[in-house]
Formats: C-alpha cells, sequence, structure tokens
C-alpha cells in the first residue's frame, strides 16, 4: 500500500488554509485519476470545483495506519517538499 501527500497550488479558501491532502491507496495511479475526475475525497473535489491544481508531492510506504498517523500530526507545511523549497514529483489536476 502507498500513502501520498498532495499539495495545493492554493488553499482551499481564505477560512480554510489548507494545502494538503493526505491519502492512501493499493493503486496511485487509478486514485489520482479518481481524484481529478471528482469521484475522489472531498477536498480534491472542491479543489476541482474551484480550479485549484494539486501535485503529488510525497510518497510512503505504508497503510492505513500510517496514513492516519501522518494526518494526526497535522504538521503538512513541514513535511511537504514544495513548501520547504524542494524539489516534488509530477503535477496532476
Amino acid at each position: 500500500m502507498t500513502v501520498y501527500m498532495l499539495h495545493f497550488d492554493r488553499p482551499i479558501s481564505p477560512d480554510h488554509t489548507c494545502q494538503h491532502y493526505i491519502g492512501s491507496t493499493d493503486h496511485l495511479n487509478q486514485r489520482l485519476t479518481e481524484h481529478r475526475n471528482g469521484s475522489g475525497a472531498r477536498l480534491t473535489q472542491v479543489a476541482n470545483e474551484r480550479g485549484i491544481g494539486y501535485k503529488i508531492v510525497r510518497i510512503w510506504r505504508g497503510g492505513r495506519g500510517y496514513e492516519r498517523y501522518l494526518k494526526s500530526k497535522k504538521c503538512g507545511p513541514r513535511m511537504c517538499p514544495v513548501c520547504n523549497g524542494e524539489d516534488s514529483y509530477g503535477s496532476h489536476q
């Protein structure tokens, strides 16, 4: 299983400044297609509706437990290579 982080080009809204999504899947390419097509997580659906681009920036080996652990840390910007001026993986919209 793969755990992945998406980085949004800009915050979802002025009230919700989130710019990251962490998820897990057995089929990363299929899951990213679901996000882009609007059948993924609600957060990516909102990003799509608002024309906010996003890209995969981190990938870890692990399952749902590791996904929950990363989410519980609530430190997306510190784990995000884009927020830290590093390279990332490819863009996905």
